[in-house]
C-alpha cells in the first residue's frame, strides 16, 4: 500500500476508498472494524453529543471544561472546517500533521490486514477512537454525524457514558426522518443502558421520545432549561454553554473533577470551533463568518448579531440541498438582514456523501427578491462581496461554504 504523505492525500484516499460502498446506515461494519482494533471506544470515559443544532460548539465547550479541570481529552467532530486532522484532537488541538499521518498509515494497514473497508465517516471515527486509546485520554468527547441510533459514533457501550442531546429540528431529513419526533427518535438512539442523559428542554412531543428511550434503557434523564449565561458569551452560544456546563457539573459530582474559577470558565468559553461566530476586521469591513445551516441556527445567530449592533449588511450565503421548507425559512430570516445577497454554488466531498448546494438560480427563484445576485464561482463571489459598499459582510448558510472561504479570509487578515 502506498504511504499517505499529506492531509489532502488522506482525504482523497478515503473519498476514493469508500466511494463504492453502499450506504446502509447499519452499525455491523463499524463494530467489526472496532473489534479488529481491540474495541478502543471502550477504553475511556466519554461524553456523546447528538442533536440538530449546537452539537459542535457544545462539544468544544465540554472539551475545554474538562481540560480546564485537568483532564486529558480526545475530541472528534464532523465535518472538519480547516483540515481532516480536526477529526482527531488531543488536548484541544488537532493532531499535528506528521502524527496524524503516522497513525493514519498504521490504521490503514490494520484495516487491510483484517480485510475491512469502512466508509469515509466510519474510518475517521474508528481512527479517532483508536488514537484516543493509544494516547490514553481520560475522556473522549464525541459529536455524532447526522443521526444517533445508527450513527457510526454510536458504538460505545459503557454504562458511564454521558449523553448530551441539544435542540431538535428539521435538518438532513433524508437520513433520520421527516418529523421532529422521528428525528428525536434517531438522536435518542445514543442513549445506552445506564447512561446519564442531559437533554435540552423543548417541545413536549420531542421530550416524550427522549423520556421513553431513557426509561427503556434504564438511563437517568435530566432536562436542561434556560439558564443564566456568562456575559462574555454571544447570545447564540448561551444554550450550548448551558448544556456543556451541566455536563461538567455532573462530572464534578460523579468523578470528583474540580470546580472551576471564573477565569478558567471564561477561557473555556472562548474555545469555540472554527467557522462559528467568527468576526474579522479587514480594512474598513467587518466580516462575520458562521456556518448557520438551518433556521434554528440562523435565527439564533441573527438575534445575537442584532444585540451586538449588527442589524443589516451584505451577505454571501448558500445552502446544501434540503427540503424546500427549510430553504424558504432560511431565506425569510436572511432577507430581513440582507441589504444585498450574493448567491454562490459549491460541491464538496465529506462525510456520508458528497454535499452539493442548491443552484443559485433556484435560491433566487424561491426568494423572489431584487436583492439577490447570482455568482456561482465561490472565489469570484467572495471578491464581489468584498467590493460591496456595506461595512458589515456576513458569510453563512453552510459549514461547507464556510470551510471553503475561511482560508481566504485568513489570508487577507495576515496581510
Amino acid at each position: 500500500m502506498k504511504k499517505i504523505t499529506s492531509l489532502d492525500e488522506a482525504v482523497a484516499y478515503l473519498l476514493n476508498y469508500a466511494s463504492d460502498l453502499t450506504r446502509d446506515y447499519q452499525l455491523d461494519r463499524m463494530r467489526r472494524v472496532l473489534d479488529a482494533l481491540g474495541n478502543p471506544q471502550e477504553k475511556f470515559k466519554s461524553v456523546h453529543i447528538a442533536g440538530t443544532s449546537g452539537k459542535t460548539s457544545t462539544s468544544y465547550f465540554i472539551r475545554a471544561l474538562l481540560e480546564a479541570g485537568g483532564r486529558r481529552t480526545g475530541l472528534t467532530v464532523s465535518p472538519h472546517i480547516v483540515a481532516v486532522n480536526e477529526r482527531v484532537q488531543i488536548g484541544g488541538l488537532p493532531l499535528e500533521e506528521h502524527a496524524f499521518l503516522d497513525y493514519f498509515n498504521e490504521f490503514l494497514a490494520l484495516l487491510a490486514q483484517a480485510h475491512l473497508r469502512p466508509t469515509y465517516f466510519e474510518s475517521l471515527v474508528a481512527l479517532a477512537y483508536w488514537v484516543f486509546a493509544r494516547e490514553k485520554v481520560d475522556y473522549c468527547v464525541v459529536e455524532t454525524g447526522f443521526g444517533g441510533l445508527l450513527d457510526g459514533t454510536n458504538t460505545i457501550t459503557r454504562a458511564d457514558k454521558v449523553c448530551v442531546i441539544t435542540n431538535i429540528g428539521l435538518d438532513h431529513t433524508h437520513i433520520p426522518g421527516d418529523t421532529v419526533e422521528k428525528i428525536a427518535y434517531q438522536k435518542a438512539g445514543i442513549i445506552q443502558p445506564g447512561n446519564y442523559v442531559l437533554v435540552r428542554a423543548q417541545q413536549e412531543s420531542v421530550m416524550e421520545v427522549f423520556r421513553s428511550r431513557a426509561h427503556d434503557q434504564k438511563a437517568t434523564l435530566y432536562e436542561v432549561s434556560a439558564s443564566e449565561a456568562p456575559n462574555f458569551l454571544p447570545e447564540f452560544q448561551h444554550q450550548n454553554w448551558a448544556m456543556a456546563s451541566e455536563a461538567y457539573h455532573y462530572l464534578v459530582e460523579r468523578d470528583g473533577l474540580p470546580e472551576l474559577t471564573l477565569a478558567q470558565l471564561e477561557h473555556a468559553a472562548h474555545q469555540t470551533p472554527p467557522g462559528r461566530g467568527e468576526v474579522y476586521e479587514i480594512g474598513d469591513k467587518t466580516i462575520i463568518l458562521d456556518g448557520a445551516h438551518n433556521p434554528q441556527k440562523l435565527e439564533a445567530l441573527l438575534h445575537s448579531l442584532e444585540r451586538e449592533g449588527y442589524t443589516s449588511g451584505a451577505i454571501l450565503a448558500s445552502f446544501v440541498e434540503s427540503p424546500d421548507s427549510k430553504l424558504d425559512s432560511c431565506i425569510e430570516l436572511l432577507s430581513d438582514f440582507a441589504t444585498h445577497w450574493i448567491v454562490p454554488e459549491f460541491q464538496v466531498g465529506q462525510d456520508i456523501m458528497n454535499r452539493k448546494s442548491f443552484t443559485a438560480d433556484y435560491v433566487i427563484e424561491r426568494a423572489s427578491s431584487s436583492k439577490m445576485q447570482k455568482v456561482p464561482e465561490i472565489n469570484e463571489a467572495f471578491q464581489m462581496l468584498l467590493k460591496r459598499p456595506e461595512k458589515t459582510l456576513l458569510i453563512t448558510g453552510s459549514l461547507y461554504l464556510v470551510s471553503l472561504l475561511r482560508p481566504e479570509i485568513l489570508k487577507l487578515q495576515s496581510k
